[in-house]
């Protein structure tokens, strides 16, 4: 920075610009790599921009560079050049086509086997209609046991019935039976209870009463009633029979 202030300084002096003195000063400064004052710099540059920017320097002129003409291989490579591009891209464009082509084929060539499809749609509604005939025949079985069952239940219910309190008992309840038969039957009904392995857990003949009515009361416990399940109440009262469920938990 100080050598171009040094410069400046000089031709300010050449030319007689500015305070010869002050000048002097700064470039003494200069040389002896001192700090010069914002003051100095300023001066300086208004100096310069004064009289230094208004004066020509002459650069030398440098001999012009001889000119060069294309040629018929300069200008034939360029031609050149972009015959292939277009070549390279029209090449592209046919293969990227035929491609497509082949592969349009190859996909079109596939003819739709509709024997195969005829098949596999022929299975399919195979079972399909063999589930709707399993299913209307188990429906039809059940509605046809349910109605003989319930007939005759109703038969046998309207001539004799007994129940239960409850329809679950635990080790230790009270059971109450209950039940009636027709007016003409005397005598007594035979009761018992048999566990889910079919093994009698209680028997009781019951006196029926002038009205049909019979009834009596059982201990759920005792030999045979170890393990839970189902239990059976069976009763039975000369031709007559009937019986009926219910859940039993044991409580070890």
């Amino acid at each position: 920075m100080d050598s171009f202030i040094i410069e400046d300084v000089n031709a300010l002096l050449k030319l007689k610009k500015g305070d010869s003195g002050r000048l002097n000063h700064i470039k003494d400064l200069c040389e002896a790599n001192e700090i010069i004052s914002i003051s100095d710099r300023k001066y300086i540059e208004r100096l310069v921009s004064q009289y230094l920017s208004k004066t020509v320097q002459k650069k030398p002129i440098k001999p012009d560079k001889p000119k060069l003409f294309p040629t018929e291989e300069s200008i034939s490579k360029p031609q050149t050049l972009e015959t292939d591009t277009s070549k390279l891209q029209t090449d592209l464009l046919k293969e990227s086509k035929t491609i497509v082509d082949v592969n349009y084929k190859k996909i079109d060539s596939k003819p739709f086997d509709l024997s195969s499809n005829k098949k596999i749609l022929f299975g399919i509604g195979a079972i399909i209609l063999a589930v709707i005939l399993v299913a209307t025949v188990g429906i039809m079985y059940d509605s046809i046991h349910v109605q003989f069952g319930s007939d005759i239940k109703s038969d046998i219910s309207s001539e004799f019935s007994v129940e239960t309190d409850e329809s679950s008992y635990e080790t230790g309840d009270i059971i109450s039976i209950s039940g009636q038969i027709s007016s003409s039957s005397r005598g007594t009904v035979h009761l018992l209870i048999e566990n889910e392995s079919g093994k009698l857990v209680w028997e009781e003949n019951v006196n029926i009463k002038n009205d049909g009515m019979f009834s009596t009361l059982v201990i759920a416990g005792g030999t045979g009633w170890e393990n839970s399940g189902k239990y059976i109440l069976n009763a039975e009262s000369e031709k007559l029979t009937n019986q009926i469920l219910f859940d039993f938990i044991s409580k070890k």
